[in-house]
């Protein structure tokens, strides 16, 4: 039967380790388990997040009350080379200029055309965040006011246009002096904490004076009006980034059409009705507002994305739980459910790690937590459970070969070991068990307690039909023992059990030879010769009644550690003393004392009591 089972172990264990290696070869990984493990470090997407979706769970700004623009343009179009940034690249548009009657057109030059320009914007409120909670996109909307001139204004045609209008001087500059009242709204975009782009647009009217004869002061009668709209894009980078209220200073590229369609002149001093205005300009910036901090759904992304699964859930749960109403609270919940998903992977691969380490313990703890984590997956689920399987199978094959060297404790351990985690272990732990007692009994036999190993032994049977050959073996070379100890045997009870020992012994064996058949004949008489054993039994009945009274008083005071001296004050004498190693043995002795048909065994080792027994 043994050499049959462990045949079996074999076949089942080397089928099992070729099936793994077959199923790690087309696989990128130990056991073939995972499509979406790859050798990257990072979680698939982490690179656009970064880019696009870096702050997507930070804090809005909700309000910026200034920002300032100043920077430098020109009014015209952009021709030649633009690369080359020379006098080539700006020029004027005279297509943009429209007159009442038919004149010399105004001829503007590239010095002409250059201007400085300021814009300030107050009152930005983050109006979209106050109605639908978004975040991850900043849209601020304010007032805007801009103002802006030309250095050198173009010398006016006076004899050409003087002839038409005699009210004009008799030199005169074109150079318009304008202001601008706008509503704009800026979109920001922000992917790292200390920086973000921005997106400007205005709209609103525009006013102008634009004839000066002597380049300091204007011609307050002679007035432009119409609209304004503009678009820029650039930059901002965050300073003092800690602080409530931040600042930041930045880069614009500016473009607007400004459209004066209205002139006002009632002295009919200038033969323009209208013209635009197309501005391209480099702008400085200079603002302040509040909000927009990062939280910890930003770093708990950061691990997401790094694979850290358990610290990412972690950190979302708390995210959610200081921002209910987070504008992005959905896309926190699916890093929670997708984190939750991976993370028996990532244990699992912890696990794997380990394996190939034969840390195999340790392994185990792993594929088990990940086990209990796993969650409607049955791909992983299996896996586990696979290779689970496999640890208890390899695991009872070692016992197995542990119990072959007698070690039957350590065997059995480690099958409860097993039996915890896998079926293979809760069939075979009381097999291995009735070893464990087997071993017992062989220990009682050599320290000469004959009836204890005969008890064992039957327990060890009963538990494994099996090691019946194993039992008649030792109960036979018991009965021989005892057949030594039979020439001493005066008490009722050895004499039976010599008796019941020489006969099974011979039962076993065909015979027992003549010295021991004359031995078994003496013990029968010695038994016949007690037979008033009984009667002695009934009349001390009544005494022992008395003393089971007092026996019963006194066990209140029995405990483990007593030494003999102790024992024999508290209860007295026993009626039966065995010492252990066939008698010879006085540190280990059993003491027997018979209470109201039952009796009360004492086990002594080294003359103090470790074990109290009643039977």
């Amino acid at each position: 039967m043994k050499i049959t089972r462990h045949i079996l172990f074999l076949l089942i264990v080397s089928g099992l380790l070729g099936q793994i290696e077959q199923e790690k070869k087309p696989k990128t990984f130990l056991f073939g388990l995972i499509k979406i493990k790859s050798n990257s470090p990072y979680e698939k997407g982490a690179w656009i997040d970064k880019w696009i979706h870096a702050r997507e769970f930070a804090l809005p700004v909700y309000f910026a009350p200034i920002e300032v623009r100043y920077g430098f343009g020109f009014n015209g179009k952009t021709s030649g080379s633009v690369a080359l940034l020379n006098k080539n690249s700006a020029t004027d548009d005279p297509d943009k200029m429209e007159y009442e009657d038919d004149v010399e057109p105004l001829s503007q030059s590239y010095e002409n055309i250059w201007g400085p320009s300021m814009e300030v914007d107050v009152g930005l409120i983050n109006i979209p965040y106050y109605l639908v909670g978004t975040s991850w996109m900043n849209v601020m909307t304010g007032l805007t006011y801009r103002s802006s001139s030309i250095f050198y204004g173009t010398e006016l045609p006076s004899e050409a246009w003087g002839e038409i209008n005699t009210n004009w001087s008799d030199t005169a500059y074109f150079s318009p002096k304008m202001s601008e009242y706008l509503l704009t709204t800026h979109f920001q975009y922000q992917p790292f904490s200390d920086w973000f782009i921005n997106f400007r647009y205005s709209y609103g009217l525009a006013s102008t004076l634009f004839y000066t004869q002597d380049r300091e002061v204007w011609d307050e009668s002679l007035t432009g009006s119409g609209t304004s709209a503009a678009g820029s894009i650039g930059f901002r980078y965050i300073l003092d980034p800690g602080k409530e209220n931040r600042f930041t200073v930045g880069l614009d590229f500016r473009y607007s059409y400004t459209k004066i369609h209205t002139i006002n002149d009632l002295a009919d001093v200038t033969p323009i009705s209208q013209f635009d205005l197309v501005n391209y300009g480099l702008y400085f910036t200079l603002s302040a507002f509040y909000g927009g901090d990062n939280t910890i759904g930003d770093k708990a992304k950061k691990h997401y994305y790094r694979k850290e699964y358990v610290s990412a859930r972690n950190q979302f749960r708390e995210f959610l739980s200081e921002n209910p109403s987070h504008a992005n609270r959905h896309r926190a919940e699916y890093y929670i459910k997708d984190s939750e998903y991976k993370i028996p992977y990532a244990i699992m691969d912890e696990g794997i790690v380990l394996d190939k380490k034969s840390q195999t313990q340790k392994a185990l703890d792993k594929y088990m937590y990940a086990r209990s984590l796993v969650k409607n997956d049955t791909l992983i689920l299996n896996t586990l459970n696979k290779r689970i399987n496999q640890i208890a199978l390899l695991w009872m094959f070692e016992a197995e070969n542990i119990l072959n060297d007698s070690r039957y404790v350590e065997a059995y351990s480690l099958v409860k070991h097993v039996a915890e985690f896998s079926k293979h272990g809760e069939k075979e732990i009381r097999r291995f068990k009735s070893w464990v007692v087997l071993g017992e009994g062989k220990r009682y036999q050599s320290a000469g307690f004959i009836g204890k190993a005969m008890g064992k032994y039957a327990e060890a049977l009963g538990m494994n039909p099996d090691l019946i050959y194993e039992v008649k073996s030792l109960q036979y070379r018991a009965g021989i023992q005892m057949a030594k100890l039979a020439k001493e045997a005066d008490e009722f009870e050895e004499i039976q059990l010599a008796i019941y020992s020489l006969e099974y012994a011979r039962e076993l064996s065909g015979g027992i030879g003549t010295r021991n058949e004359k031995l078994l004949v003496d013990l029968k008489n010695k038994l016949k010769s007690l037979s008033d054993y009984k009667s002695r039994i009934i009349i001390e009945q009544k005494m022992n009644i008395a003393r089971a009274e007092q026996l019963n008083a006194r066990n209140e005071k029995l405990k483990i550690g007593l030494t003999i001296p102790q024992v024999q004050d508290l209860l007295g004498e026993p009626h039966e003393k065995i010492l252990g190693n066939r008698g010879l043995n006085p540190d280990e002795q059993l003491w027997i004392y018979f209470v109201n048909q039952g009796s009360l065994h004492l086990s002594f080792h080294q003359f103090q009591l470790f074990k109290i027994e009643e039977l």
